[in-house]
């Protein structure tokens, strides 16, 4: 499975955050104004349009293999 990442070392936690109000599947989160916004795994699609909104190139993307059973291994 494919997944979206937020580098905190690359994210300059921009006010607005184009990522956080660009997903489309409301993955990305900040719990306040200061903090730096995460990729909630279970939100997100994997669909990467995010890297396209982040102006730092903070998005990366991250491959997990399934267990087998159908489940994401994470």
């Amino acid at each position: 499975m494919k997944r979206a990442m937020i580098n905190p070392a690359n994210c300059k936690n921009c006010q607005p955050c184009n990522v956080e109000m660009g997903c489309l599947h409301n993955a990305v989160i900040k719990e306040t104004s200061d903090d730096k916004p995460w990729i909630d795994f279970y939100q997100c699609a994997g669909c990467m349009k995010c890297k396209a909104f982040c102006p730092n190139k903070a998005i990366e993307e991250i491959v997990q293999p399934c267990d087998g059973n159908r489940r994401m291994g994470w």
